[in-house]
């Protein structure tokens, strides 16, 4: 029998070993993790890592391959290792191809630039000439070199990780990245500076780079920021981040010891009046963004089409005929009408479809307009969490020197577009105003004990049945990162079995005020399916006054016959009969 053993095409070494040899060798983190992911499995993997790289990897990472490429990807960005080809670049590394590393560009560039200046001597005897001669000058005027900077401070010190911050690109400089690094004479902060700056506007950006693309995730932090002299220090600088971490109190116990982590869902951040973050919580705890920003710009509300056709010169319905649609001149769906000419076809852009009966010849085609559809809060095509999982959240709380008005809201489902809307007009009842974040500008930390944002110096005592669920947390206690206590809202949750005959994306199910005016309805397409085809119908946000509900389960069907179908599946039930159920059996 023939063993196949597959030889890996890159090697690591420390980044104080790298020499002008292997500049032409150097890979970057992403083609390194490119090459590694060719093998099969995670231990594959791990035998070509050199053994003090391999020790700095934590033993979670190491159990799934995706999970053990992420850590190394992470170690090769701290710049303390570089990857190398076993074979020559054909071209160098380019400063864009850099960019998202600047520990390794800024190796790269040491380097380089210790090789320029180097002086080799020949191997024959120097030449001298005795001649004395006449000096000559000749003054050759030179640019000044730009010499502004602009610092972005953070609270704590804490790990580095996959996120950095990035200036803008502008028509005197290219884009810059820096990272932030703990400030060496005050320990309750990190600096992030940005050197050799021209004396104009920069626009600031968070850049975090994403798991399944190559563009990153920016979130806008400020325009026209001006840089200011190399030499300027500052008590606590104009532009001040601060790191958060989202928790929640389970029960009356207000104590941090009391406190939980959240368990999945979304944090959402509402910044000058709109939706500046959409953060996924993973299974880990860690916190990964959404493209929010790009997603609600670029995507196109989904509509359907309700089908009846009929034929024109007797009036008959074409049943159970094949169709085909076409959209902008391409055919994006196929079926047969039912016996009664009916058909609908969702996922459509287009205001106005083209049907073809392609059963006919020469064929039957007709235009047909097409309706708006509930908006697919559960579609991953349209938004998903890409960004690489973050330990912390970071929050703006000082800009250009003035306080920011920050709001948090948690949601155990990713909000809908109706619902993103009606959070960014009324943050003030649907979220938590992030407070008493003047404190670390007094104290330089924040208040422990008190208040809806604390420091994070305590671990709660739920980490000692699940040390894997709260190892993020062990890891920034007391480095001057900061909880924020969020509301876990009160969800009515039911479980629908799901009729694939029957069920269209449009049904739904609404839970009403028995005898009030207070409704909330949730489509089917608005529900994640679980692995059994069931799906789970949330109901959530009742105001107070709500006392007895009713659920109702609508379908509208077909446009064509102008009708909503409703069936009442239980009225007039007290709303704490409904808690007092879910509580029952989550006990159980």
């Amino acid at each position: 029998m023939w063993r196949i053993q597959m030889h890996l095409v890159c090697k690591f070494i420390p980044s104080s070993k790298l020499s002008s040899n292997e500049l032409s060798y150097v890979l970057t983190p992403d083609e390194c993790i490119g090459q590694l992911s060719r093998l099969r499995n995670s231990d594959d993997i791990l035998r070509n890592l050199p053994k003090e790289l391999a020790q700095k990897i934590s033993i979670s990472a190491k159990k799934t391959t995706s999970a053990l490429l992420a850590a190394i990807r992470i170690e090769l960005g701290k710049g303390n290792w570089v990857s190398l080809s076993t074979v020559a670049r054909r071209s160098p590394l380019t400063d864009s191809q850099l960019q998202s590393f600047p520990r390794l560009k800024s190796l790269v560039d040491f380097v380089s630039a210790s090789n320029e200046s180097k002086a080799f001597k020949a191997g024959y005897k120097q030449v001298t000439d005795d001649v004395a001669l006449v000096r000559s000058y000749t003054h050759v005027p030179s640019e000044p070199s730009p010499d502004q900077k602009i610092v972005v401070e953070f609270a704590g010190q804490w790990s580095s990780n996959a996120a950095c911050l990035m200036l803008g690109k502008t028509e005197a400089q290219k884009e810059k990245v820096t990272v932030g690094k703990a400030d060496t004479e005050n320990k309750h902060r990190s600096l992030a500076i940005f050197k050799d700056l021209e004396a104009e506007g920069k626009t600031l950006y968070i850049k975090i780079p994403c798991t399944d693309q190559p563009q990153p995730i920016l979130l806008k932090l400020a325009e026209d920021l001006q840089p200011v002299d190399k030499e300027t220090q500052m008590d606590e600088w104009d532009n001040v981040l601060v790191p958060v971490v989202p928790l929640h109190f389970p029960g009356s116990d207000k104590s941090d010891e009391a406190a939980e982590v959240f368990k999945s869902g979304y944090v959402y951040v509402v910044w000058n009046n709109k939706i500046w973050r959409e953060v996924a919580i993973t299974e880990n705890g860690y916190f990964s963004d959404t493209d929010i920003n790009s997603v609600r710009e670029g995507s196109r509300p989904k509509r359907h089409a309700d089908i009846y056709m009929t034929n024109p010169e007797t009036g008959g319905v074409f049943a159970y005929e094949p169709f085909q649609i076409v959209q902008n001149g391409k055919v994006v769906s196929e079926g047969s009408l039912n016996g009664s000419g009916e058909a609908r076809v969702f996922n459509l852009v287009e205001e106005e479809v083209e049907i073809v009966m392609t059963g006919y010849e020469p064929q039957i085609k007709e235009k047909i307009e097409t309706n708006l559809s509930p908006i697919n809060a559960s579609s991953p095509v349209e938004r998903s969490a890409q960004g690489y999982p973050l330990p912390h959240i970071w929050l703006p709380y000082k800009i250009k020197g003035e306080p920011q008005e920050v709001y948090l809201a948690y949601n155990s489902k990713r909000l809908s577009e109706s619902e993103l809307s009606e959070l960014e007009s009324d943050p003030g009842t649907k979220a938590i105003k992030v407070t008493d974040l003047d404190h670390y500008s007094s104290e330089k930390s924040f208040k422990i004990g008190d208040g809806s944002v604390r420091l994070l110096s305590v671990l709660p005592s739920a980490a000692t049945s699940k040390p894997e669920k709260y190892a993020m947390l062990r890891s920034q206690l007391n480095k001057n990162v900061a909880i924020v206590y969020l509301l876990k809202s009160v969800e009515i949750v039911f479980e629908y079995p799901g009729y694939t005959t029957l069920d269209e994306s449009d049904d739904y199910f609404e839970l009403r005020q028995s005898d009030g005016d207070w409704s909330q309805r949730v489509c089917l397409r608005q529900c994640i399916k679980k692995e059994n085809g069931s799906r789970l119908i949330r109901f959530t946000g009742w105001p107070a006054e709500v006392k007895e509900v009713d659920l109702l389960r609508g379908y509208q069907g077909n446009s064509h016959h102008g009708r909503d179908n409703k069936t009442i599946i239980f009225a007039q039930t007290p709303i704490a009969d409904l808690l007092a159920y879910k509580k029952k059996d989550q006990t159980s």
